[in-house]
């Protein structure tokens, strides 16, 4: 149901605007007209919705060709097929070079679009269209070369005038606005309008002051595109061209000028050299666009990895590599802060030093890997007991201190009695890990950490040898 409905609004569009064409322009030349606005509806349906459009596109041609035209029967359906076959093929090619429906934002792509999507089709239209009317006797052999250029002229108008406004605004892509740009864009647009119905409505050709007023309107229309986007200036540009097309056709405006014998045909030439420029300058925008992006991402990555390698080289320039607690250049660079805070706040800075029973033995018996898992085992049963605010550190091979703010004697001797309780009931068969732990508190003579350190160790060795009436 939905392609028929699309086909439907496509056959409806090709006709409104047929008839639209024909009414206002068939004075000003035989078929074709100077602007065929179905050719941009068509390849915009073609490229938008495939073969699948075609359909509709051979109902509306057929309809304006037909009943419009008053054309034979044979003729209209000969010339409606090619309404069908330049569009779709020119879509066919569009994509096949761009693998894309919206051939707008690369400047490569632009190109695409001009040539198989504007130019390739409107030649074709034109050679295979003006051979029927020849063959016909609508047109005379001798008025071949007119007929062509005339036809061209007016399919690339038609496409230029709506092909990309419809291409962009019923697509489903993303729109490329600038946030916070609407004002802007209003301002401009209305500006331009007004600029344009003053030189092609406001003033009367006999009068006019300068035939070259029109071409200032490639300014605005390109602000536009470089400030806003893409989709705003072809709307622009669409409605600029019907301000153009409306006072050409009243005897308004600059080109009818002496010498203009062809006002439409300029104001044609004008739609398709603004339409170009301005599509290669939204694909040079949107290039610009896609580079900053890209570069932004690619900051943003570096930045993380950056950010991750930081935090891993102060890991392990902090981190002791068996036990991730903190290393001894670490723990007494952090120690001393402490000691210096506790000093100044006056609160009591508790001090654990912690020596691992037997690791000698434990190495020469079982192995140094079972001598790191002793280790391991102390180092854990100190971060299941020490609290956040507590700093943690290996300083020596069989040696861990600890430092515990705010804890006096008292605090910090349990402390102690939780990690020896914790470390028992870590033990296993075969490998029991044992620890002397000496206990100190902060003093107001403690010259540095090691003044507090070397009590704590005092009191370790004291435990030792109270516990097994031996050395260290």
């Amino acid at each position: 149901m939905r392609i028929e409905l699309q086909n439907l609004t496509v056959a409806l569009a090709f006709a409104a605007a047929g008839f639209g064409t024909s009414a206002l322009l068939a004075g000003y030349s035989f078929f074709p007209s100077p602007f065929w606005p179905p050719a941009g509806i068509a390849l915009a349906a073609a490229l938008l919705s495939g073969n699948r459009a075609w359909p509709g596109i051979f109902a509306g041609a057929f309809f304006v060709n037909w009943r419009l035209f008053g054309l034979p029967l044979p003729l209209a359906t000969a010339i409606s097929l090619v309404n069908v076959a330049t569009p779709v093929l020119g879509a066919l090619l569009v994509r096949w070079t761009t693998r894309s429906k919206q051939p707008f934002f690369r400047l490569r792509h632009v190109v695409c679009f001009i040539v198989f999507g504007a130019l390739v089709p409107a030649c074709l239209a034109a050679s295979t269209g003006v051979a029927l009317a020849v063959a016909s006797g609508l047109v005379p052999p001798q008025g071949i070369d007119s007929a062509w250029w005339r036809w061209t002229l007016s399919e690339a108008g038609g496409i230029f005038l709506l092909g990309p406004t419809l291409i962009l605004w019923c697509s489903v892509r993303r729109r490329q606005r600038q946030p916070g740009n609407f004002w802007e864009a209003f301002t401009v647009a209305a500006a331009t309008l007004s600029f344009a119905v003053a030189v092609f409505l406001g003033i009367r050709a006999s009068v006019h002051p300068f035939e070259g007023l029109p071409y200032l309107l490639f300014a605005p229309v390109l602000w536009l595109t470089v400030r806003c986007s893409l989709q705003a200036a072809t709307a622009l540009l669409s409605a600029v061209a019907l301000i153009a097309i409306g006072g050409t056709l009243l005897g308004l405006g600059p080109f009818h000028l002496l010498g203009s014998t062809q006002p439409l045909l300029n104001v044609g030439l004008l739609l398709v050299v603004l339409g170009t420029s301005t599509l290669a300058m939204g694909a040079l925008v949107s290039e610009r666009r896609a580079a900053e992006e890209k570069l932004r991402r690619m900051n943003e990555t570096l930045e993380r990895r950056v950010a991750r390698r930081t935090e891993e080289l102060h890991y392990r320039a902090t981190r002791d590599g068996l036990t991730g607690m903190a290393n001894r250049a670490y723990f007494f660079e952090r120690g001393e802060a402490m000691l210096a805070e506790a000093h100044d706040t006056g609160r009591p800075l508790g001090a654990l030093l912690i020596d691992v029973d037997g690791l000698k033995v434990i190495n020469d018996s079982y192995g140094h890997h079972m001598g790191d898992s002793a280790i391991s085992r102390v180092a854990g049963a100190c971060r299941a007991v020490l609290r956040k605010d507590d700093l943690g550190g290996r300083i020596g091979g069989d040696e861990f201190a600890a430092l515990l703010p705010d804890t006096d004697e008292a605090g910090a001797r349990g402390v102690s009695a939780r990690i020896a309780e914790a470390l028992r009931s870590a033990s296993t068969e075969g490998l029991e890990v044992g620890a002397s732990i000496g206990v100190a508190v902060s003093e107001s003579s403690d010259g540095g950490l090691d003044a507090l350190l070397r009590r704590a160790d005092a009191a370790m060795y004291a435990e030792k040898q109270s516990r097994s009436g031996g050395g260290r």
